[in-house]
């Protein structure tokens, strides 16, 4: 545990009001333990109220006093988390956009750190995604804190007009994503954006982190979107000091175990499902190979229930053969009628008919994906042939939401 080697901010106070700080615990999913800490401020009024924040900051701005409240809640969290924040932990300090573009405040904060006894390396400067329009600017002060040997990161990702460009200016270390992506009334889209949003931010060098966590089922779908840490009240409210950890440590091992146990089981299920279309698959392949023609090569497969179409496509990913429908295959809505013909489309970039290429003869199996045909989500199984003479993949498109509800049947509650 480390000592505050300065003294007290001299300036403890804010309009007769004294400041404090409160500190929220964040927690990293993989490790399983505290990594950080949200500072907050508080203030407590002279009649022994506690104003939040909020009440604080808008006595600032009718007070045109909002930067140097802001320096002052700075001052007064560093001092105090010196005294007990562990080492190698970070500290989350809010910083308002006037403070993070001010030349020279990166430099001026490092060195009160550093008076405090925080090094600037365990700090984590938290900018509002929605703090400013000048994205020059913005990307200008990242670099500068950087340079001082903070950690930068966009908070409340998500809500109002976040701009995804922006944020890849910025280049944030670390993006916090605003609670109401967690809190969303739409599960279904919930849980299919989240983790395609956090893959995004992955994919661009952020570490993410969900906010708002307040019950198992908020941490459930935290850690099956593959955030890397988690911040809210199930883990514990702001206090002035340290949390316990040891119930939040076993709240994740638990949702771990939860979804490990789900995986298994939905897998499971839906190999089961699948089974049929697979061996009509592969014997339709096999008979292609023996040259029989596709309308009867395919008639078993075609004739399940969520078979939509087989299809034949040459090595240009152009339709060889017309396409089959399926008894799975429905009357394409009027006002989707541009999408109908894939006879001359070209699907060459596909990612099942890219690795049916690469593997021959394999069968291969796509994840669920939005249909361009506009037949809603399917999974698409392939494998390259030859067909008298003629090399092709054939391809057969299956109901992926007529599959995943006969699997949510066979699914346990607990899954």
């Amino acid at each position: 545990m480390r000592r505050a080697l300065g003294k007290p901010p001299p300036q403890a106070a804010f309009d007769g009001i004294l400041l404090c700080s409160h500190f929220q615990p964040i927690y990293s999913l993989p490790h399983q333990r505290q990594v950080g800490y949200e500072a907050l401020l508080r203030g407590i009024a002279p009649g022994g109220a506690l104003l939040g924040p909020f009440e604080l900051f808008a006595k600032a701005i009718v007070e045109h006093s909002t930067g140097g409240l802001d320096r002052l809640s700075h001052a007064t969290h560093l001092h105090n988390a010196a005294q007990w924040l562990p080492s190698q932990t970070w500290l989350f300090l809010n910083v308002t956009p006037p403070s993070f573009i001010d030349p020279g405040y990166a430099r001026q904060l490092a060195d009160l750190a550093r008076e405090s006894g925080v090094r600037p390396e365990e700090i984590v400067i938290e900018l509002l995604e929605s703090g400013g329009s000048d994205g020059c600017a913005f990307a200008h002060a990242t670099q500068a804190f950087r340079s001082q040997g903070f950690l930068v990161a966009v908070d409340d990702f998500g809500a109002g007009h976040s701009n995804l460009d922006r944020l890849l200016t910025l280049r944030p270390d670390i993006v916090k994503l605003d609670r109401s992506l967690i809190h969303a009334h739409q599960p279904d889209l919930r849980e299919s954006v989240m983790p395609k949003l956090v893959s995004l931010l992955h994919e661009a060098g952020m570490l993410v982190v969900a906010e708002g966590i307040e019950t198992e089922e908020d941490l459930l779908l935290a850690a099956r979107s593959g955030v890397d840490f988690a911040q809210g009240f199930l883990f514990g409210k702001p206090g002035p000091g340290h949390s316990p950890e040891e119930a939040a440590t076993q709240q994740i091992e638990t949702v771990f175990d939860t979804l490990a146990h789900t995986r298994k089981t939905r897998e499971l299920a839906m190999d089961l499902l699948l089974m049929p279309y697979r061996t009509r698959f592969a014997e339709a392949a096999e008979r292609m190979w023996a040259g029989v023609l596709p309308e009867h090569a395919c008639e078993d497969l075609l004739a399940l229930p969520c078979t939509l179409s087989c299809f034949f496509l040459d090595q240009g990913g152009r339709e060889s053969i017309p396409a089959i429908q399926g008894a799975g295959a429905a009357p394409v809505a009027a006002r989707l009628a541009p999408l109908s013909k894939s006879s001359i489309a070209r699907w060459d970039n596909r990612p099942y008919f890219v690795d049916a290429l690469a593997q021959p003869q394999r069968l291969i199996v796509s994840t669920p994906y939005l249909s361009a045909t506009g037949t809603g989500l399917c999974v698409t199984l392939s494998i390259f042939i030859n067909y008298r003479g003629e090399s092709l993949v054939l391809g057969a498109d299956l109901n992926w939401e007529r599959l995943a509800a006969t699997a949510a049947g066979l699914l346990p509650p607990s899954a």
